[in-house]
């Protein structure tokens, strides 16, 4: 199953849409499994560089995190947070990665899959009435405050 996201086009008052089709989490792990199984776990540093998290097991294992964090509405009362990681597990003696976790958002999920790592923010935008309640009349906050997570 694919999830469509929408962003409204803010050029002049415009009523265009922009879409894109996201990945389900599972399917953004299934594509890191293709791109990165089996193969060496020195290849990862290489690809997407630096790792959020290296860590040694007792079994001598190496597990490498890399997560992607946004951080929607930055400086307004509605900032949120959402955030995706990947975990590969390379055990020894040659350190082939034989085991791909991935867990969090979908967008943050898609990025990761697309060889984005690190951290985004977005500007927030306050709205243009002052939000008082919810309900009709009320100064509801506009539809783009809200994140969904699938």
């Amino acid at each position: 199953m694919r999830y469509t996201i929408c962003f409204p086009a803010m050029l002049l008052f415009s009523p265009l849409v922009a879409c894109t089709q996201l990945l389900t989490v599972q399917q953004s792990r299934d594509a890191m499994w293709q791109e990165y199984g089996g193969q060496p776990v020195d290849k990862i540093l290489v690809t997407l560089g630096a790792p959020e998290r290296e860590t040694k097991l007792t079994d001598g294992s190496r597990m490498v995190m890399y997560q992607f964090n946004s951080v929607y509405e930055s400086g307004s009362a509605y900032e949120r947070q959402a955030v995706c990681q990947v975990t590969f597990m390379a055990k020894p003696p040659k350190f082939v990665i034989d085991n791909v976790a991935m867990k969090g958002d979908v967008y943050e999920c898609n990025m990761l899959a697309q060889g984005h790592t690190g951290s985004v923010r977005h500007a927030g935008f306050e709205s243009a009435t002052p939000y008082m309640g919810a309900g009709p009349g009320m100064g509801a906050p506009p539809a783009y405050l809200y994140h969904y997570r699938y």
